[in-house]
């Protein structure tokens, strides 16, 4: 019977272990934003300002970002106080910037191929 309960125990940890840690993600305000390129060409920049500051953030892409691809953006979320603007730079030097978009509770953003933003807002009760 002893047996049976510590195995028990060391499952209830294992099972539990991962949310624990992507609890702690979430309040050190390290949640990413998950970006596609459907656009036709390649991202070289994301940029985000505080809307009305044009004051741009360093790019948040670790690489260029290809046509069909994916990537996990750090945005610094603890960083940002209300609605950003958000500035695309693709290949070439085109830019397209969005504005006043409610950057906190978007998880996931695609660039479509009329280089407009599609995105859910995800509002998270505190």
């Amino acid at each position: 019977m002893k047996n049976i309960l510590l195995t028990l125990a060391a499952m209830i940890l294992i099972i539990s272990a991962p949310r624990y840690i992507f609890a702690a993600e979430c309040a050190s305000g390290s949640q990413p934003l998950e970006l596609l390129n459907k656009s036709g060409a390649e991202i070289i920049s994301i940029e985000l300002s505080q809307t009305g500051m044009e004051k741009w953030s360093p790019n948040r892409l670790d690489a260029p970002l290809a046509d069909g691809a994916s990537a996990s953006c750090d945005i610094w979320r603890g960083e940002i106080l209300g609605l950003s603007d958000l500035r695309v730079t693709l290949r070439g030097g085109k830019e397209i910037i969005w504005r006043r978009l409610p950057v906190l509770e978007i998880f996931s953003l695609t660039v479509n191929s009329e280089l407009k933003p599609e995105y859910e807002r995800i509002k998270l009760s505190s």
